[in-house]
């Protein structure tokens, strides 16, 4: 081989090797604009499902991407907002790590961490009023209860007294005016109602104004209930008898 067939060989191994890493460039370059375009693709259709409220299916796309593309933070901030408006906010926090961890200064990440920290504030402040305001509405059905129960024992109270002077008025008034039969219906009415304090107040005083056998007489008379009678008899001789040993 002469030094001129030497030159020429020389040269076209070194365009042959020159086209064979022109080859190898182009593969790769188009092989890394696939991958770029299968994110591309990926982060557009999760997105157009985000922005069309289907959070669930979004979430589901996502995770299959990042299965291809484990090193995108862009997913992992789509998935993050895809599981925060689903309200899946531990969810959402995990995903928004994962990106961070990724790239750090990642801006659409930052401000949804910002965005669901208020949302976590904004939920703990309601759940902390709503369990205020149920103590508010314990607290108002309590002290309702409490005044009703106090008016009630407190009427109670009034209508006893009262009742108790309209029985000793009337009484004392049917006692001076002989009314022996108004006298024993209030001795009934007493006897029904079990009103023993009063029954016996009434029966000391009909003692007082008669001895006990007219007392006696009056009572068989007047009362036409057999059963009361009796009772009415019992007690007036039991007042009686007390009376006499206290003498």
């Amino acid at each position: 081989m002469n030094k001129t067939e030497r030159v020429i060989w020389l040269i076209c191994v070194v365009l042959t090797l020159t086209v064979l890493f022109g080859i190898i460039e182009c593969r790769a370059d188009l092989n890394l604009n696939g991958g770029l375009e299968s994110e591309l693709s990926c982060g557009r259709m999760g997105q157009e499902l985000i922005d069309c409220g289907d959070y669930e299916l979004a979430a589901s796309s996502l995770e299959q991407c990042l299965k291809k593309h484990p090193r995108s933070d862009w997913l992992y901030s789509l998935l993050g907002r895809a599981y925060f408006k689903m309200g899946d906010l531990e969810m959402a926090e995990a995903q928004f790590r994962e990106a961070l961890d990724i790239n750090k200064n990642n801006p659409a990440v930052k401000r949804m961490v910002l965005e669901m920290r208020k949302t976590q504030d904004l939920l703990r402040d309601r759940d902390i009023s709503e369990w205020i305001n149920i103590a508010k509405e314990k607290a108002a059905d309590l002290v309702t209860l409490v005044i009703g129960v106090w008016l009630g024992m407190l009427l109670s109270g009034i209508s006893g007294r009262f009742y108790s002077h309209f029985v000793r008025t009337n009484f004392r008034k049917a006692l001076a005016k002989k009314d022996f039969d108004y006298v024993t219906d209030i001795l009934e009415d007493l006897q029904f109602k079990r009103e023993k304090a009063q029954l016996r107040m009434r029966l000391r005083e009909l003692l007082a104004e008669y001895d006990l056998e007219e007392a006696k007489e009056m009572i068989i008379e007047y009362v036409d209930d057999r059963e009361i009678e009796d009772k009415l008899v019992h007690f007036l001789v039991q007042i009686h008898k007390k009376s006499q040993a206290k003498g």
